[in-house]
């Protein structure tokens, strides 16, 4: 095993689990358009050597979802929907400054 330490200021984590059994799932609402959008997002602003956008299966808290962690920070989103990709981006940018 090899440790080293990640080169990302910040590390979005957006669920897109999705149950085949009627409950709610992050990947039922909006978790994938999330991924999508914020990945395209952090691209178009430059900040992809230092913030990462990635896709997660279940963060555990389905019925509160769509899910976002934000990590290292200890950050989390819950009923994330995409009117809120602006208020997300503005909290990542103001984290890759400190």
């Amino acid at each position: 095993m090899k440790t080293k330490v990640t080169p990302y200021k910040a590390h979005l984590f957006i669920c897109t689990k999705s149950r085949n059994d009627g409950r709610k799932s992050c990947g039922d609402a909006c978790g994938p358009d999330l991924k999508a959008v914020l990945k395209e997002e952090i691209n178009k602003r430059g900040l992809k050597p230092r913030v990462r956008v990635s896709e997660s299966s279940c963060l555990g808290l389905c019925g509160a979802g769509p899910n976002i962690m934000i990590h290292p920070q200890q950050i989390w989103l819950s009923a994330v929907g995409l009117d809120d990709i602006p208020e997300i981006l503005r909290k990542v940018e103001a984290l890759i400054e400190k």
